[in-house]
């Protein structure tokens, strides 16, 4: 049996310190296979935050302030992660941490329609 786990959502915490900082300057990076983007607690990934021409443009310049959440994400489950937040983002993968992508999907989805 093969069996590969692709990790959907991972906490600046562990993805900081690992080989998969580089991504702070870039805000995306293909790893394994997938695509990862960099969001804030709201679902909004750094390139949106720091486009000028973006609606969600960070005029002060912070994309991502101090201390706030900020998630590498697979870019796929980012309007889950926007419609859900955070939190219940996050409570889904704790409730089922082995689960397939596509099964994943599914659950995300009929937690949106709720």
């Amino acid at each position: 049996m093969n069996s590969k786990i692709t990790p959907v959502c991972m906490a600046e915490e562990y993805w900081a310190n690992s080989q998969l900082s580089v991504v702070r300057h870039f805000g995306e990076i293909d790893f394994n296979g997938h695509h990862y983007i960099i969001v804030n607690k709201e679902g909004i990934s750094v390139l949106e935050l720091s486009d000028p021409k973006s609606k969600h443009y960070a005029k002060d310049g912070m994309a991502i302030p101090a201390g706030e959440p900020c998630d590498l994400i697979l870019a796929d489950f980012q309007p889950y992660y926007r419609s859900l937040g955070r939190d219940a983002f996050l409570e889904v993968l704790k409730e089922k941490p082995s689960t397939d992508l596509k099964t994943l999907k599914r659950i995300y989805k009929e937690k949106i329609r709720k």
